[in-house]
């Protein structure tokens, strides 16, 4: 988000007044594949309510990928990480 941003998004309530609509939480998984499209190391795949990291086993160790899977959930269950899909929540 840009500075000065709030991470909701704002709608008008049934009495007329502006009202913060709270951004959900993201699902986050990694999942380990024999390769990936253009030799990528990493790629990051986006649907409503879901973030799935696809990572390459000829460039990610299991451990560093189970590492990294462990830090992300940290930052979404702390609240860092926060995403504005709609219909979702």
């Amino acid at each position: 988000m840009a500075d000065g941003e709030h991470g909701g998004s704002r709608e008008e309530g049934r009495d007329g007044e502006e009202q913060i609509e709270t951004p959900h939480a993201a699902e986050i998984h990694m999942e380990l594949r024999d390769s990936l499209p253009g030799d990528r190391a990493v790629i990051g795949v986006e649907q409503e309510g879901t973030f799935m990291w696809l990572a390459s086993r000829k460039y990610v160790h299991p451990k560093a990928a189970a590492e990294l899977e462990d830090q992300l959930r940290r930052i979404v269950g702390e609240g860092w990480w926060v995403q504005n899909w709609p219909g979702v929540g």
